[in-house]
């Protein structure tokens, strides 16, 4: 089987593997996600595919062992933040503790001050990217190649680390 035969007859399993990955979430972008990761890693290494029979059940693996990398991955962020508030336990800090807001107004003003800096454009991506939005959803509003919205983001997350290195040594 070629390359371009195999492609062809991972099209026509989509709609399987949505089925499938809805077995592992309920989130439409999770699913999306899912499918995408495993159509792309199954034409990484179409070469370990040898004619077997049962296409679906080879991309059912390659779509599970994706998502239980993801969960553990998540999992491992999970365990670390909750050692982060553990150790805030351990110096004393007690839940629920309140928050400095004197200091966070500065901080917001500031961090909109150097972001008016920048070009229109940068701003808007940004604030949206602090939003929540992902890099997918921002390269398509914007028109612009995904890789280069996470470079401007980067570069402004640079400039504003370095800029407010201030806040950093007071804390």
């Amino acid at each position: 089987m070629t390359n371009k035969d195999l492609t062809c007859a991972i099209q026509e399993n989509v709609p399987i593997l949505k089925s499938i990955a809805l077995k592992f979430t309920k989130d439409p972008e999770e699913i999306q996600e899912l499918v995408q990761e495993t159509l792309a890693l199954s034409l990484k290494f179409y070469e370990k595919y040898f004619n077997n029979p049962r296409l679906v059940a080879w991309l059912y693996v390659i779509m599970k062992n994706v998502y239980i990398n993801g969960y553990r991955r998540n999992q491992k962020r999970v365990r670390y933040e909750h050692f982060q508030v553990s150790g805030f336990k351990e110096d004393g800090c007690m839940e629920p503790s309140t928050q400095n807001l004197a200091d966070k107004s500065f901080l917001e003003k500031d961090v909109k001050t150097l972001l008016s800096k920048y070009p229109g454009e940068y701003y808007d991506l940004f604030l949206r990217y602090t939003e929540g939005y992902k890099y997918r959803e921002l390269s398509e509003i914007y028109s612009l190649p995904e890789g280069t919205v996470k470079t401007r983001i980067h570069h402004m997350r640079k400039y504003l680390q370095k800029q407010l290195a201030v806040y950093r040594k007071t804390a």
